[in-house]
Parts: structure tokens; C-alpha cells; sequence
């Protein structure tokens, strides 16, 4: 009598994709074996939804070669723009009537060089800094003291930042600024798609999970931080620590 050989699975091939000559093997209650394609079982399991809306509210911004208009696009669609030279400014997040963008790079610097009252939202009460939406105002204050101005500080830095196209047109330096803290607390809301845009931008950085300042002052001494790893916003040493620093613009320029 043949002796029936079993293949265990762990003799079987692993694959990392499954092609459209391979099936999927299906089992009823009774013991009766189908088959089901990826395509099929994929269409079946997300029973309509598109994972494209899983980004809604997110999008690439750019100023187009041909005129510089300043359009964006949700992240599935920047593929084609990118490989025609279009260059990425920022991705914007929409959220409850606000509109921001998030610099596709950043740095770590010191906020400034000595102590100072730089002009900008200024409070020592945690619900209030979470409150602010200041930023722009708060930097252009920010950059008229030596203390802040420079671009080796977090105010100067935002306000020479630029990013624009193969025409130098776009998102120049003076259009940017350092996050007020409600402003941070939006980018950490959207944390996760705003990482996966930049993940499709050429040379851009994702967000971490540290410590980032933001434009909101708790005193001459300190300013107020935000912590992108679990939320938690706190106050800093202007002169003495050096924490993340991303710049935000508005899409409208």
C-alpha cells in the first residue's frame, strides 16, 4: 500500500504578494472547499470604502509650473504631479474652519538666545495656551527681538523659511511661522495622515513623536511645547533647550 504524504506548511513557499494566477482557499461548515481571488476578497471586505477617505481633510499643496496657482491634492493623486517636476510646499489639514500647512521639513534649535518678552500670546494657563490660534501675529511680534530673530532660533527660523517651485514662486520666506500651540495640537490630531502625505513627498521629514515649540510664551523664560507623543503640552527653557521646530503657512498665497 503507497504510504499518503502530507506537506506541512511550513514546507510551503512564503509569498509577501499574492498574483492574480494564485486564489485564496475557502472552507464551508460542511467541509466543501472554494476559492476566492485578492481582488474579490479585498472588494469584499471593504464592502465599498474607499481607503483613499481615510485621508479626507489632508492634502499636498503646490504652486503649478505653468502659472503658479497654488492648488492641492488629497495624497493619492501627488504621484503624477511629482513625477511631471511639480515640487511640494506643505500638506495642509482642514479641520473645524481652519486651514493649515505643515512644512514638509524641519529642524531642533533653541528658541532664543536670553530671556525675553518677545510680544507674542503670552500666559501660564495651560487651557488657555491649548486655546491658541496665534501664531502668524504671534511670530511676526516675535522676529522684531535679536533674542528670537535669527534664523538659529524657532520665531526666526518659521519667518525665513520658504519652499517654491521651479519658478521661485510660492511659499517664500515671510509667508511661515512658528505653531501656536492650538495650532500644534491640530497637527497632532492629524499626526498620522499628515505623515503619510509626507511620506510621498521627495525629501520631506515625518513628524516625530517629541517635543516641538510653539510660538505661545509662558514668560520671558519660558515658552510653551507640545509633545507629538502623547499630547502633552508643557513649558520650556527659551535659552537653554533646544526642541523640534516645523514651520505652518496658510494656502491661500
Amino acid at each position: 500500500m503507497a504510504t499518503k504524504k502530507t506537506k506541512t506548511l511550513a514546507a510551503v513557499t512564503t509569498v509577501t504578494d499574492v498574483t492574480t494566477s494564485q486564489y485564496i482557499p475557502l472552507t464551508d461548515a460542511s467541509g466543501n472547499t472554494t476559492k476566492v481571488s485578492l481582488a474579490n476578497l479585498k472588494a469584499s471586505l471593504l464592502a465599498g470604502i474607499d481607503l483613499n477617505s481615510i485621508n479626507d481633510g489632508v492634502f499636498i499643496m503646490f504652486h503649478r509650473n505653468s502659472d503658479n496657482y497654488p492648488l492641492m491634492v488629497k495624497p493619492h493623486k501627488w504621484a503624477s504631479y511629482q513625477n511631471s517636476g511639480e515640487i511640494a510646499e506643505g500638506v495642509v489639514v482642514v479641520e473645524g474652519g481652519k486651514i493649515l500647512v505643515v512644512a514638509p521639513t524641519e529642524t531642533s534649535l533653541y528658541w532664543s538666545s536670553a530671556a525675553v518678552s518677545a510680544g507674542g500670546k503670552t500666559t501660564s494657563d495651560r487651557l488657555t495656551a491649548l486655546d491658541d490660534w496665534t501664531g502668524k501675529a504671534s511670530t511676526a511680534a516675535q522676529i522684531t527681538h535679536t533674542e528670537c530673530s535669527g534664523a538659529s532660533y524657532a520665531p526666526g527660523f518659521c519667518a525665513q523659511y520658504s519652499r517654491v517651485n521651479a519658478n521661485g514662486k510660492g511659499l517664500t520666506a515671510g509667508r511661515w511661522w512658528l505653531p501656536s500651540l492650538g495650532e500644534l495640537m491640530m497637527i497632532y490630531a492629524n499626526m498620522r495622515k499628515i505623515n503619510y502625505a509626507l511620506s510621498l513627498i521627495e525629501g520631506a521629514t515625518q513628524l516625530a513623536e517629541t517635543w516641538y515649540w510653539s510660538s505661545t510664551e509662558y514668560s520671558a523664560t519660558y515658552a510653551w511645547y507640545l509633545g507629538l507623543s502623547y499630547g502633552g503640552a508643557g513649558y520650556y527653557t527659551k535659552a537653554s533647550t533646544q526642541s523640534r521646530v516645523r514651520a505652518v503657512s496658510a494656502f491661500l498665497y
